[in-house]
């Protein structure tokens, strides 16, 4: 059975080209042209990947984002004509795996689709563990459930996969270029390391007591990152 794609626009001419354009590629495709429309067919067909216009009338793209990402962490991609870094940060920031800007071509759009769908299908980093634990963070595999000092945080897939990724590694100092493999995925089109710095510091907001004053995730200049795991009751203090 082929995967299913939730495509969201309020364009009909957009939704047809989208439709046809994945449809071609062999992909099933669901349609709405609005927000509320969207979450109903996402709870009754369960697609295996949205693609979410950004500016829609009634819900737009990041609450409907927001609301896919409480009850699933499917890939979304944005599929927008706003292509700021603030467009594209706050849309990270909701939940979003990725961001493609209008106009684009067939080829990128059906690329980015099989990548995310790719990196989707992947095993989750250390699946073999079921729950990690230390004095700080848990976090149990197979709930998808973090925890930190007693308290559930909510992580996006990708700030969740990041997080594992440095966890398999602990006090071991991973690259930008090691961390955007783990996380994005070998195949993805992400290249840039600033996305790494800018999930790093989402992670730290959440995690860290004093994220300007991290203990947990420790920066090593001009390399990379690596996980301090705390030692008994207190933070282990950066090097």
């Amino acid at each position: 059975m082929p995967p299913k794609i939730l495509i969201v626009d309020d364009e009909p001419d957009i939704l047809e080209l989208v439709q046809t354009r994945l449809e071609l590629a062999g992909y099933e495709t669901i349609a709405a042209e609005s927000g509320e429309e969207a979450l109903k067919s996402f709870f009754t067909a369960r697609p295996d990947l949205a693609l979410l216009d950004l500016e829609m009338p009634g819900m737009d793209g990041f609450e409907l984002c927001e609301r896919i990402r409480q009850m699933s962490d499917v890939p979304i991609i944005f599929l927008t004509a706003f292509g700021s870094e603030d467009h594209r940060v706050k849309g990270l920031q909701v939940g979003a795996d990725d961001y493609v800007v209008k106009p684009f071509s067939k080829n990128e759009l059906v690329a980015r689709v099989e990548a995310n769908l790719r990196r989707a299908s992947m095993p989750s980093i250390q699946r073999d563990e079921q729950v990690y634990a230390d004095p700080v963070l848990t976090i149990d595999h197979q709930a998808h459930m973090v925890t930190v000092r007693g308290s559930e945080i909510s992580l996006s897939p990708l700030e969740y996969r990041l997080l594992t990724a440095l966890l398999k590694h602990p006090g071991q100092v991973l690259s930008h270029n090691q961390l955007l493999d783990l996380a994005w995925g070998p195949n993805s089109s992400e290249t840039s390391t600033d996305s790494v710095r800018l999930y790093i510091s989402y992670i730290r907001g959440k995690i860290e007591e004093d994220p300007k004053r991290p203990r947990l995730i420790e920066t090593v200049r001009e390399f990379g990152y690596r996980y301090v795991r705390p030692l008994g009751n207190t933070e282990r203090a950066a090097a």
